[in-house]
C-alpha cells in the first residue's frame, strides 16, 4: 500500500507536494501522525486507517477544518467525516468465499466450516461475514466454530490450535486475511489434518497465491487490488484541484469508489501474483 501510494505521488509532483507517515496497528499513533500532518497547511488527505471507527473522530477534525480526507478501505463511522472514500467489496470477498465454498462442499450432506475473523467489531470484519453468511444460507454448510484472530498470524495460529482440538471434523476454513491464513495453515499441519479440509484467504498476498498454485489446502483467496492506495493519493489530489475524475462527465471526483472483489484460484493465479504482496 504505501509503495504504491508513494509510486503515485511521484508522478504528480509537478502539481503537489506530498509527505507520508506510517501509524502501523496503533490507531493512537496514527491519530498522533494525522494531527501532526494537519498542522502542516494540507490540502488533503488519504488515510488507511487500523480502526475506522477509532480514527472517526480525528478525520472529522480535519474535515470541519476543511481539509479533504479521503478514506481508505476501513470506513470511517459516518460518511460526514470523510470527503471520498475508496475501498474494495468486504461484503462481496465474503459473498464470494461462500458461493465457492458451496460449490467445493456441495457433495457433503453437512459440511463443517470455521470461520476465522479479523479484528472484531470493525466494519471490514463485519462485511465479510456477512457476506459469508448470506451465501451460505439454507445451505448444507454449517459454521462449527468463529473466532477474531486480529489480521495476525501467530493468533491465527493459537485460535485454530484450539478449535482444531475441539472440533473432530472440519471440512473448509474460511479466513478473513491471507497473512493471518499463514499461522491458521501452519495450526492444520502440525496437527496433521491438512487432507481432510480446504482452506480460503483474503487479501491476496504473495505467499498465499503461490500456495493456491501449488495445491492442495489453500484453494482460493479473494482481492481487490491493492493499486488503491495509489487511487487514493490521486483522489485527495484531485478534490484538492477541485477537479473530477477525466473519463466522468461530473466535475466532482464520487463520495464513494468501490472495487469488485476477485476470486483467485489454481485456475486463474498466475493473472494475479503480479498484485501479490
Amino acid at each position: 500500500m504505501i509503495k504504491n501510494a508513494d509510486a503515485e505521488a511521484a508522478k504528480h509532483s509537478g502539481d503537489m507536494d506530498y509527505v507520508s507517515a506510517n501509524g502501523g496497528t496503533d490507531a493512537d499513533q496514527q491519530a498522533n501522525n494525522i494531527r501532526t500532518l494537519a498542522s502542516q497547511d494540507i490540502d488533503a488527505l488519504a488515510v488507511l486507517p487500523y480502526d475506522g471507527a477509532a480514527l472517526t473522530p480525528v478525520a472529522q477534525e480535519l474535515t470541519d477544518k476543511g481539509i479533504k480526507v479521503i478514506n481508505i478501505d476501513r470506513e470511517f463511522s459516518t460518511p460526514a467525516a470523510y470527503r471520498t472514500w475508496i475501498g474494495g467489496d468486504n461484503y462481496g470477498i465474503g459473498r464470494a468465499a461462500g458461493l465457492f465454498l458451496l460449490d467445493k462442499l456441495k457433495d457433503k450432506p453437512s459440511a463443517k466450516v470455521v470461520e476465522i475473523q479479523g479484528i472484531a467489531g470493525i466494519s471490514v470484519t463485519d462485511l465479510r461475514t456477512q457476506g459469508f453468511m448470506d451465501a451460505i444460507k439454507g445451505s448444507n454448510i454449517q459454521v462449527v466454530a468463529s473466532q477474531p484472530a486480529d489480521f495476525d498470524a501467530a493468533k491465527g495460529r493459537s485460535v485454530m490450535e484450539t478449535i482444531l482440538q475441539a472440533q473432530p471434523q472440519i471440512d473448509a476454513v474460511y479466513t478473513h486475511d491471507d497473512d493471518m491464513a499463514e499461522g491458521v495453515v501452519q495450526a492444520i499441519k502440525n496437527a496433521g489434518r491438512d487432507k481432510e479440509m480446504i482452506l480460503t484467504g483474503a487479501g491476496g498476498s504473495k505467499n498465499a497465491m503461490n500456495a493456491i498454485k501449488e495445491g492442495g489446502l489453500y484453494a482460493a483467496t479473494f482481492l481487490y487490488n491493492p493499486v488503491m492506495s495509489a487511487s487514493a493519493v490521486n483522489l485527495a489530489r484531485l478534490v484538492a484541484h477541485g477537479c473530477g475524475l477525466e473519463d466522468l462527465s461530473e466535475p466532482e471526483v464520487p463520495q464513494r469508489v468501490q472495487l469488485d472483489a476477485t476470486t483467485v484460484t489454481k485456475d486463474n493465479v498466475d493473472q494475479f501474483l503480479q498484485y501479490g504482496f
